[in-house]
């Protein structure tokens, strides 16, 4: 999968088009380094399917992560191929989610 969005991390929405064709709205968490690449932590806000292909299995609200490539100005999304190089970036989310809730922790 890969698809072009502006360079607005803030708030930003965009719209990716899955292999299987289907448009899915994203909002952008995230964006940080990992191992010398750039990756993005999305919101999967919905999909444009028809009512027919709707199910009780949507995975709206979902986290989505994606290698991020930067080429003439344009973001490029890319899914991540391989299994070993998703589960280290799922570590590095989880671990700093860790760390956020623990800084959060210590303000209370």
């Amino acid at each position: 999968m890969s698809n072009e969005a502006p360079t607005q991390p803030e708030e930003a929405m965009i719209t990716l088009e899955g292999e299987d064709g289907q448009s899915y709205t994203c909002q952008i968490l995230d964006i940080f380094d990992f191992e010398e690449q750039e990756y993005a932590l999305l919101l999967k806000m919905g999909g444009e399917k028809p009512e027919a292909a709707k199910d009780d299995d949507d995975e709206d609200g979902s986290l989505v992560i994606m290698r991020l490539i930067q080429r003439d100005d344009q973001s490029i999304f890319q899914t991540i191929e391989s299994d070993e190089e998703f589960d280290k970036v799922v570590a590095h989310v989880e671990e700093l989610a860790r760390m956020s809730e623990a800084e959060g922790d210590g303000d209370e």
